[in-house]
């Protein structure tokens, strides 16, 4: 078996992490370590966290290392990853902290890097927590303008993506990653911080000739974006995220200068509707917002 880190951020959620751990102790497949990183929280999660591994509330091994700051998806998934590479892993499983797996997950990831040696990141059919309703089952990204999306995302599961398909990105919501694509491509690009930091990955490692794959038999469901507002009611900071790194990405990651071009013209539509959406849906904080959609633009 190959050795496997899985890698959870905590930042200010005790409850959502310890359920998170919870499940990954009752994983079947048993050679992991858990590198649990807290990204400077403020509410003292970490220390219960490390408390109730301390009182045996697991029998796995976690390894806990803490940030002194907030150093964003990208950086705080990095900072493990690096880490547990000088400890020579083989793979390295990213699992956001909000999630819950199923016993088996793992088993199949692992299955898909140990069958095929071009694959270079693996993912699950993830749903919406508590329902069989799919939030991801193989992700798209529009190298014109940068969006990425979830085919299938709000559909209930009637076996329509039980397929096992080469995919353009795999979400870092649960994404594992073999070691020799960190040797050839690096790792996230930290100044991302939160928002497409993992498709940017991905893309990056598709250049480099390694295969995306979505595995539809590794299920975990998840809570989507609880540290961010959920999806319906998002913090105005997200705006700025959204609209400077799908540019970013396409930037970083095409040589065609006409996509660059009309991944910037882009950011310009996506934020007059993020502006009108502000209105159309009565969001709370319309200047703070506003703010951020412009900050978005100019960076």
């Amino acid at each position: 078996m190959n050795k496997v880190a899985i890698i959870i951020l905590n930042w200010n959620n005790y409850k959502d992490t310890t359920e998170c751990l919870q499940s990954v102790d009752k994983l079947d497949y048993k050679d992991f370590c858990v590198f649990l990183v807290d990204n400077h929280s403020q509410d003292h999660s970490f220390r219960k966290l490390k408390e109730d591994y301390e009182h045996r509330q697991y029998n796995m091994a976690i390894m806990f290392i803490q940030s002194t700051e907030n150093l964003g998806f990208a950086g705080g998934n990095n900072l493990a990853i690096k880490q547990a590479y000088d400890q020579g892993y083989s793979y390295f499983w990213l699992l956001n902290n909000d999630t819950v797996v199923s016993p088996d997950s793992l088993i199949y990831l692992v299955e898909e890097m140990d069958t095929d040696p071009n694959t270079g990141m693996a993912g699950s059919k993830i749903y919406y927590y508590g329902t069989r309703t799919i939030w991801f089952a193989g992700g798209k990204i529009n190298t014109f303008t940068g969006r990425a999306r979830h085919p299938g995302i709000g559909e209930s599961d009637c076996g329509q993506y039980d397929v096992r398909r080469e995919v353009d990105y795999i979400t870092g919501c649960s994404l594992l990653v073999r070691r020799e694509v960190i040797d050839s491509v690096g790792l996230m690009k930290k100044k991302y911080f939160l928002y497409f930091e993992e498709a940017e990955w991905n893309l990056r490692a598709r250049n480099g000739g390694w295969k995306m794959i979505y595995r539809p038999e590794s299920v975990i469901f998840h809570k989507v974006s609880i540290s961010t507002g959920g999806e319906k009611k998002q913090a105005p900071f997200v705006a700025f995220y959204e609209i400077r790194n799908a540019y970013w990405m396409i930037k970083e990651t095409q040589q065609n200068r006409i996509k660059i071009c009309v991944s910037f013209l882009y950011k310009y539509y996506q934020a007059l509707r993020k502006i009108m959406d502000i209105y159309r849906f009565k969001q709370d904080k319309k200047i703070i917002r506003i703010k951020y959609i412009i900050k978005g633009l100019l960076n």
